[in-house]
């Protein structure tokens, strides 16, 4: 009998919760011979309903049209019951409106840009670096494993990292640096194990991780990555399994493959440069159907600002930034064409410094300048900031997320740091023994990402070398007798290596 009970109650329990699922009731109860009806339903709520729910009044409480006249005791009994009903449902109905705020000029703040505003600056570059984990291949005169950059993931959870002959490496972030406010100088070194490895299909041109990517939503963790003689792949973050192809076909309808690639801000839309075109695809549809925009040059490079996002900003291997209007035809060509280095464009970078202020920052292959660009007025560089590149590789350069520091690798093993609110000499930290091609700053926490490698052009008869592997061991390899006695040593540091750059003691 106690059991009945209790399903029936529960059961109406189940019942009452249902009901509250309903969007809204109607201000205003209809009367029937005496009885109340069922509550109406409605998809909007007036001003008067809205005020009332602020308040905390139920909205369909019934009032008395004259307080001097008392309502029969059954309908004052069931009036006061629903009144408890709604009083509790309006406390958990929350109005959209309540989830905006309002900034000091009246205008509306989504609660993810106040929350982002609100997030505390990190601060980089507050003391000694401390180098927190590394990861090292080896390499020799028949099979060089460099490494061609390195990339965080936009959460800061995990490193991407192209190798030559090896495929693509994602390295995760160790697990006592997530919540750390600072390290200690002593702390033990971490050895970087890859957790996804997606194995050598071609040589890797470029990469790019998707902009909304979060661990915590295993459908965002992807990248796509454009292969020699390949179509443009995206790759899953979690198991290293093909998810979709993006296909650019020429005039004779075989595979091209992309020269460089970029994310639309809000992920909807791939870019991506060709030789003599620049294809959009839809980041829902996977396959060979896509938008043409033809240009006259190949597209080595492509960055996107939030303040244009109908335009691109393209380099090509002319030495050339020329900025497109999508909106346009092609046929108009470029709104602007960008000169200043003297080699081919091979990344391209956009600051945000907020009020309005649109800037630009770019380097080139065998140049040794990084030029800072304010599009508003572009006919000549604001800085050019010196770094040693002699050779053709990209050499990468990242920002701070509040553009307060610049650092790039060299092909002298240093990274070069700037700070740009004073635009002075830049700091030189020697951090490898051979070309630093790899510079990423984590967006999440102030930890610096560098890699090191390049290609050596060696005799591979003389097998008299002297091999360094990753600089850390010397292998003497045995001469043959007809062999010169005027040995070369040649130095192989091919590793990722992360350092911590915040606060340390």
């Amino acid at each position: 009998m106690d059991e009945s009970a209790n399903l029936s109650t529960s059961m109406g329990d189940v019942e009452a919760s249902m009901l509250n699922q309903n969007v809204s009731f109607s201000s205003t109860m209809v009367t029937s011979n005496g009885d109340l009806s069922l509550p109406k339903l409605s998809v909007t709520l007036s001003e008067a309903e809205i005020l009332k729910l602020r308040s905390g009044r139920p909205k369909n409480a019934v009032e008395s049209p004259d307080a001097s006249v008392p309502m029969e005791t059954s309908l004052a009994a069931e009036s006061a019951q629903d009144d408890a009903d709604e009083k509790e449902e309006s406390v958990r109905v929350v109005d959209i409106e309540d989830t905006l705020e309002l900034t000091s000029n009246g205008n509306e703040v989504e609660p993810e840009a106040q929350e982002l505003a609100n997030a505390p600056v990190l601060q980089y570059f507050q003391g000694a670096l401390v180098e927190v984990g590394r990861r090292c291949w080896t390499s020799s005169t028949e099979a060089q494993h460099y490494t061609k950059g390195c990339y965080w993931s936009p959460d800061g959870t995990c490193l991407l990292v192209p190798v030559h002959l090896d495929g693509m490496h994602v390295i995760e972030l160790p697990s006592d640096l997530y919540c750390a406010d600072k390290v200690q100088p002593e702390r033990s070194l971490s050895k970087l194990q890859s957790e996804v490895h997606v194995p050598e299909g071609g040589t890797v041109y470029d990469c790019v991780w998707y902009p909304h990517m979060n661990s915590l939503q295993p459908e965002t963790c992807l990248w796509l990555a454009t292969r020699q003689h390949e179509p443009i792949h995206m790759w899953d973050a979690f198991d290293g399994s093909l998810r979709c192809s993006y296909s650019g076909y020429d005039a004779v309808d075989e595979v091209m493959a992309a020269i460089s690639l970029a994310f639309s801000h809000d992920g909807e839309q791939i870019y991506a440069g060709y030789k003599r075109c620049i294809k959009i695809f839809d980041t829902s549809r996977p396959g060979r159907v896509c938008d043409d925009y033809p240009v006259k040059f190949a597209i080595s490079c492509i960055a996107q600002t939030t303040t244009q996002p109908q335009t691109l900003t393209c380099g090509n291997w002319h030495g050339y930034i020329q900025h497109f209007d999508l909106r346009c035809s092609h046929k108009q060509g470029p709104l602007f064409t960008l000169g200043g280095h003297e080699g081919g464009i091979t990344q391209l970078r956009y600051g945000e410094f907020g009020n309005g202020e649109w800037h630009l920052f770019s380097g080139a292959r065998k140049c040794d300048k990084i030029l800072h660009w304010d599009m508003r007025n572009y006919k000549q560089p604001l800085v050019e900031l010196q770094r040693h590149v002699d050779t053709n590789q990209r050499i990468q350069f990242d920002l701070t997320s509040d553009s307060h520091w610049l650092a790039s690798g060299d092909t002298r093993g240093s990274v070069n740091v700037w700070d740009l609110k004073r635009y002075g000499d830049p700091s030189v930290l020697p951090l490898h023994s051979d070309c630093c091609n790899g510079v990423s700053l984590n967006p999440a926490m102030p930890i610096l990402a560098t890699s090191s490698g390049q290609f050596h052009f060696t005799d591979q008869s003389d097998q008299g070398d002297n091999v360094t592997l990753n600089g850390t061991e010397t292998t003497e390899l045995p001469a043959p007798a007809d062999v010169n006695q005027n040995q070369q040593e040649v130095i192989y540091e091919n590793a990722v290596v992360m350092w911590w750059c915040g606060q340390t003691g």
